[in-house]
């Protein structure tokens, strides 16, 4: 099963790397998302995460001064909504990430995939399996 109708269908939380990592907290949590694209003129996508957060948090640096720049992953992993379900559950679990960026053909973002997102997609192919 082709992982593509599943990402996350809502409007893509998209910031600038210079954005503080408090107001990224804060759009985060506006918007209920774990993650946030990250998006900066002639850059590939970047995406910074609450485990990213956390991580600052525990860092003890200033959320209200420390740029987002400081704590993404600027060289994101991203699939395409041709990979299979397994595929992405198995580069996400190999990587240890619990979000990855879904490009278009033609490397635009098209959404962003959760762990939620892909437990989702092998669910419902199990069901068809099951029904079939």
């Amino acid at each position: 099963m082709r992982i593509g109708p599943f990402a996350t269908q809502q409007e893509i939380l998209s910031i600038g790397p210079e954005l503080t990592l408090s107001e990224a907290a804060r759009r985060m949590w506006d918007r209920r998302a774990g993650s946030a694209l990250v998006e900066a003129k002639g850059e590939k996508p970047a995406i910074v995460t609450e485990r990213d957060l956390l991580r600052a948090f525990a860092d003890g640096v200033d959320l209200t001064t420390t740029q987002v720049n400081a704590y993404m992953t600027p060289d994101a992993v991203t699939v395409t909504a041709n990979w299979h379900v397994v595929d992405v559950a198995r580069t996400m679990i190999e990587r240890g990430f619990r979000h990855v960026i879904m490009l278009d053909d033609v490397g635009q973002v098209v959404g962003v995939l959760s762990i939620r997102d892909v437990v989702r997609a092998m669910l419902e192919d199990r069901q068809r399996t099951l029904a079939g």
